[in-house]
């Protein structure tokens, strides 16, 4: 049985073994088997280990494949913790800020957290209609009054990105 498949489904000790040749080889195609064994598998130290390893990744196509997975439904339940492993790997990219913001929108109070982390890193945002598009998003989500506590997060975000507009 090869690898990834053993990470994925294979017993805790053959998906240990699975992770250590990601480390060794440290090649994109092992990001989203890791994604989606972190969705899957409830074995914590296995999870803290794949996250250990999500959050360092030094190989930026990385931040592609997390990027899909924030538009993917499938990984709802760990939005959060994929935005974590963004902005900890340092990727920043404005390519991912609607889909970061939607998250929030969606997600708990911790999701929320994530991101106004991830959004206040940005350095820029080159792309004028992606800004305007978020801000609206936020705006939206502000106004709906939500009594999950996200609300000041929310307000923040919105500041954090009206001063990048301000920059343009």
């Amino acid at each position: 049985m090869n690898s990834i498949v053993q990470l994925i489904s294979g017993p805790e000790a053959n998906a240990l073994n699975a992770l250590e040749t990601a480390r060794e080889t440290g090649n994109i195609q092992w990001v989203r088997p890791m994604l989606e064994a972190f969705r899957d598998r409830t074995e914590e130290g296995l999870r803290q280990e794949i996250g250990s390893m999500l959050g360092a990744l030094k190989v930026s196509e990385g931040a592609e494949v997390m990027g899909d997975a924030l538009e993917d439904p499938e990984f709802a339940e760990v939005h959060a913790d994929i935005i974590g492993f963004l902005w900890s790997c340092g990727f920043q990219s404005e390519n991912h800020l609607r889909s970061v913001v939607h998250c929030a929108g969606e997600g708990d109070f911790r999701c929320a957290m994530e991101a106004l982390t991830w959004i206040e890193e940005l350095e820029s945002v080159n792309d004028e209609n992606a800004l305007w598009d978020v801000l609206l998003l936020i705006r939206g989500i502000i106004e709906e009054g939500r009594e999950d506590g996200t609300h000041p997060l929310f307000e923040a975000m919105h500041k954090a990105l009206s001063a990048l507009e301000k920059q343009q």
